[in-house]
């Protein structure tokens, strides 16, 4: 018992442990704490990823040596207008001009003619956030000139990690307003016009950067102004027009491929349009997968903690850390998926030191709580003094364990001293069956049974009783069987009786250690012997009332239908045949309430209805013999109560047969079933009404009592118990019986018990009638 104590103990604790380092993990997975350093391993994962680029990919970079010869910054609207025509002239498949052109200037009706040529040509608009009246960002597209003929418009809008790095990009952006690709998106369409378009709110994906600044062919600006580039270096090329100069556009520190390394907006672009191309883009999993990721090692090392020795736990743990690590690059390099490793890792790191500390914890606050429990175990008699004050739990520990010897000591004479004052006889045995301890009253009955010292054994004990015989009567209200009279050392319940006529029932029952060891028997003697002549006495007078009393009132009525019988003058054999009857009947009645008051029972569903029919099919021939017209109403109800069924039975049974006994003949007989309310307890009744003399008033209190009749014509003939049986089976079922009658007018007699289910019809409605003619 103990160790199984101390193993649930310990597995609580490892419940503990198992739940808060998974909650931590999801706790990780979900707030992203750890993004730092799953950012830091995903740059030097990514470095293992090098690719060259896409050769379609060409920049047309506004750069220093641009400004120098073309003007500083922003140029005209004309020399752009030039400038596109010129990449268009040379057969560009498609040119991204990453340059905002919010404001309406002179030449952008050239501009926009320029961009209409026969390239495509996509144009950004600006998302700026946070946006005015409420919404999360503000839309502004480019003048109208250009938006009308640009091929298309996109966002081109990058997202920045925690550190400050470009990592990240939303292929499609955008609300209710409107949704805008990217501009790289709408760049490779135009490579690749299969090509699949993000679907509305698909998450960002990740860059897959695959070099450092200069990574893709690059020419200036003003060589294409000056017609310096060869047609056939432009021709069919993917042209992303942008600014590099220093001072102009923008500069991103981005992380994968090029950590640490700041690049234009425009390679950044390239980067994007590089992997978009290649089918290299990087997805980052959602929060179950990652989840799944960092949970299974995680259970994979506290199922281990459970069965491993500590010696291998060490390795297993280095082996975790090595394959989740190995795990997440093959997924990222493989199947361009981020798994991110780092809430995996930490749940690792912290559930070893965490189970090492609770597992110790648990160990100490076992052994502090057994030996406390042991020591506050004779409290009921001699409590126990205070401890001297202890400044860490092991010295408590000692101190516990110095008080425990001591008290020990105590703990027998408390059992001892409590054997004593129990009012039934207690023998103590050892495992050879030699009693060792018995209390008061176990010594007077080893006295009165004249039990010599030297014969105090459980044996010995034994042949001073007899058994009782289970025909003599039963006390058990299940009717269960005992066992026969015990072998020597035999546990079980057993019935006997002294050489002075004392009755006794006799328990014996194993004695063992903590751990489960048979130290020895515990023989407990109770005196029934008042309880058990009572029984038998009931047991006698019922047994004379359904067997000794029927019998020769059955042999009567059997003498009075044959030829002999005959032969008697017909009034007198009438008189003698209703003694008979009302004999039977009353030694019926009594049998019936006898069952109704103790008939153990366990409680099934019962259908009223059924029940209600089965009623009336038994009483059919009395029904019948009447002319009586029967009408019954609800018995296609299904409403269950839960009962004995024999008794529910019987009990409508008696109902009818009161209403048919006391109708006149030609009568109505009424039976219905239907569903009531009585506070707030939704109650099946079953209701019969006859047409007879009816009952006054201040007899109907009493009509339910023993032996209680009505005074009346025609109500002198029963015994009047009836109705008592109906009232003992309902009170047994939480239910009740009541009577609503008059002079002259009938009698009503409602069985009211509790519904366990709702109807499934209505049982209110009229059901089909049948009757008597």
């Amino acid at each position: 018992m103990i160790r199984r104590t101390g193993l649930r103990r310990l597995a609580a604790e490892w419940w503990l442990v198992a739940l808060l380092s998974s909650a931590l993990a999801l706790f990780l997975v979900h707030d992203r704490t750890t993004q730092r350093l799953d950012t830091l391993l995903y740059d030097l994962l990514l470095q293992l990823d090098g690719s060259d680029p896409d050769p379609r990919i060409l920049i047309v970079a506004i750069d220093d040596h641009s400004t120098r010869e073309t003007g500083a910054w922003p140029w005209p609207r004309e020399v752009q207008a030039e400038l596109v025509e010129k990449l268009a002239d040379a057969g560009a498949a498609a040119i991204a001009y990453d340059v905002l052109l919010l404001n309406p200037k002179a030449g952008d009706a050239a501009l926009g003619r320029a961009m209409a040529g026969p390239a495509r040509v996509f144009v950004p608009l600006l998302m700026r956030a946070p946006g005015t009246n409420g919404t999360p960002f503000d839309v502004i597209p480019p003048v109208s000139e250009v938006r009308d003929g640009a091929t298309a418009i996109g966002h081109v809008n990058l997202l920045l990690d925690s550190d400050g790095k470009v990592r990240r990009a939303r292929l499609v952006a955008g609300d209710e307003r409107g949704r805008w690709p990217h501009l790289m998106v709408l760049t490779q369409r135009a490579a690749d016009p299969a090509a699949d378009l993000p679907e509305e709110g698909e998450g960002p994906l990740l860059i897959p950067f695959a070099g450092s600044a200069g990574h893709f062919p690059t020419i200036g600006a003003s060589s294409v102004l000056r017609g310096q580039v060869p047609a056939e270096l432009l021709r069919d090329r993917l042209v992303l027009v942008g600014a590099t100069a220093e001072g102009l556009g923008d500069r991103y520190a981005t992380g994968g491929g090029n950590p640490g390394g700041i690049l234009p907006g425009i390679e950044v672009q390239a980067h994007l349009l590089d992997g978009l191309l290649s089918d290299r883009m990087i997805a980052e999993s959602g929060f179950w997968p990652r989840a799944a990721f960092a949970l299974v090692p995680l259970w994979i090392l506290l199922i281990a903690l459970r069965v491993m020795q500590p010696s291998a736990l060490v390795a297993l743990i280095a082996g975790l850390v090595v394959l989740l690590l190995a795990a997440a690059a093959a997924v990222l390099l493989g199947f361009r998926l981020w798994l991110t490793p780092m809430p995996g890792l930490a749940a690792l790191a912290v559930v070893y030191p965490l189970w090492g500390w609770r597992r110790l914890a648990a160990a100490n606050r076992y052994m502090i709580e057994e030996l406390e429990r042991f020591r506050a175990e004779p409290d009921l008699l001699a409590p126990a003094g205070p401890l001297p004050s202890a400044p860490d739990p092991v010295s408590r520990q000692m101190a516990l364990l110095n008080d425990a010897i001591g008290q020990s000591r105590n703990l027998r004479r408390f059992v001892t001293e409590s054997l004593r004052q129990l009012p039934d006889g207690v023998f103590i045995a050892d495992r050879s069956g030699a009693i060792v301890l018995a209390n008061a009253e176990a010594e007077a009955l080893a006295e009165e049974l004249r039990l010599a010292a030297d014969e105090r054994t459980l044996p010995a004990l034994y042949a001073r009783f007899q058994p009782i015989p289970l025909a003599e009567g039963r006390l058990e209200p299940e009717g269960s069987d005992l066992p026969p009279w015990p072998a020597p050392l035999e546990p079980g319940r057993y019935r006997a009786r002294s050489a002075g006529g004392r009755s006794f029932e006799i328990r014996v029952a194993p004695r063992r250690s903590a751990q489960g060891e048979l130290l020895g028997w515990v023989v407990r003697t109770t005196d029934i012997t008042t309880l058990w002549e009572a029984q038998r006495q009931r047991e006698d007078m019922l047994e004379f009332l359904s067997h000794d009393m029927r019998s020769p009132q059955t042999s009567i009525l059997a003498l009075l239908t044959d030829a002999d019988g005959k032969r008697i003058d017909p009034q007198i054999a009438g008189r003698i045949e209703s003694h008979a009857r009302r004999t039977i009947a009353l030694a019926e009645g009594f049998v019936q309430l006898a069952r109704a008051e103790s008939l153990p029972y366990e409680a099934e569903p019962v259908n009223v209805a059924d029940m209600l029919v089965d009623a009336l099919d038994q009483l059919w021939p009395r029904i019948a013999a009447k002319d009586l017209k029967a009408e019954l109403a609800g018995e296609d109800a299904t409403l269950f109560v839960a009962g004995e069924r024999s008794l529910l039975t019987r009990a409508v049974v008696n109902l009818i047969d009161n209403a048919v006994y006391h109708s006149p003949p030609g009568a109505r007989l009424r039976c219905s079933i239907e569903v009531i309310e009585e506070q707030g307890v939704p109650m099946a009744t079953c209701t019969i009404a006859d047409e007879g003399p009816g009952i006054a008033p201040d007899h109907l209190a009493a009509l339910f009592e023993r032996f209680r009749q009505a005074p009346g014509k025609g109500r002198g003939n029963g015994v009047g118990l009836g109705l008592a049986q109906v009232h003992t089976v309902a009170v047994r079922h939480g239910g009740w019986v009541r009577c609503e009658s008059r002079v002259g007018g009938g009698s009503t007699f409602v069985l009211g018990l509790p519904l366990l289910s709702e109807p499934t019809e209505d049982p209110a409605q009229d059901g089909a009638s049948a009757s008597s003619q």
